[in-house]
């Protein structure tokens, strides 16, 4: 029931709401085991977040990483 609720909730994200990329990979990092994740899968982020050029993710940005 909690894993619905989150879910419902990031669905509504404010417009204009942001986060430093390299905060929220801390985050997960220390929660990989409770996120169920593999190190090979944080450093895969790890390059994709390192190529990515603004510092923020933000909802209306585009998240692709060539």
């Amino acid at each position: 029931l909690a894993l619905l609720k989150r879910q419902v909730a990031t669905r509504e994200i404010k417009p204009g709401k942001s986060v430093q990329k390299w905060k929220v990979f801390r985050d997960a990092s220390e929660a990989r085991e409770a996120l169920g994740l593999q190190s090979s899968t944080f450093a895969v982020l790890d390059a994709l977040l390192s190529f990515y050029p603004e510092n923020e993710l933000r909802q209306e940005a585009q998240l692709v990483v060539f």
